[in-house]
């Protein structure tokens, strides 16, 4: 496990298994796949700001995750959204999980109390996944979005990630 290195190997790599997210399935409301530019400048603003993980085995990368402003809103700045996407022919292998272990303590080390889960639905083996991890169910957004000829609905799951407390910090580790 490690942070993403922003050069055009990492970033071509993850873009591979991001592609056919994109392509072939509704995981993702993107329509088109981005270019290697725009998608390298995704992770850039992403990772200069929150924890970008990449798994990875023989210097190959098979799955990533990261944690991304779920708000422009100041008083949401506890709260991430996280992204996790594995490559499509290796799930199940305990890839996303060790991924989001090492997410998740990374944002409690720094603070963050709420992490959210915004999932297609349905999409039942990331629901499956996120319940398995400990996600809470909150939500059910109905045809939220279009893709593929046929509406589709989101799904809100929430993690939390520390207490509550009354007087919160953040602690930005990068």
């Amino acid at each position: 496990m490690r942070s993403v290195n922003i050069d055009s190997n990492d970033s071509k790599q993850i873009l591979d298994i991001y592609t056919p997210f994109v392509t072939d399935t509704t995981v993702t409301f993107e329509y088109k796949v981005p270019t290697l530019q725009e998608f390298t400048q995704r992770i850039i603003s992403i990772s200069n700001k929150f924890p970008y993980l990449v798994y990875e085995k023989n210097n190959v990368i098979l799955g990533y995750a990261y944690a991304s402003k779920y708000n422009e809103r100041e008083a949401y700045k506890f709260t991430v959204d996280l992204s996790i996407y594995v490559d499509q022919k290796i799930q199940g292998q305990g890839i996303g999980t060790a991924l989001y272990d090492a997410l998740c303590l990374n944002l409690q080390k720094q603070g963050y109390r709420t992490a959210y889960a915004i999932i297609t639905s349905p999409n039942v083996p990331s629901e499956n996944f996120h319940t398995k991890y400990g996600f809470k169910n909150l939500a059910l957004f109905e045809k939220s979005g279009y893709k593929f000829n046929k509406w589709i609905d989101i799904r809100y799951m929430q993690l939390q990630l520390n207490e509550y407390s009354k007087s919160p910090e953040l602690q930005i580790i990068n």
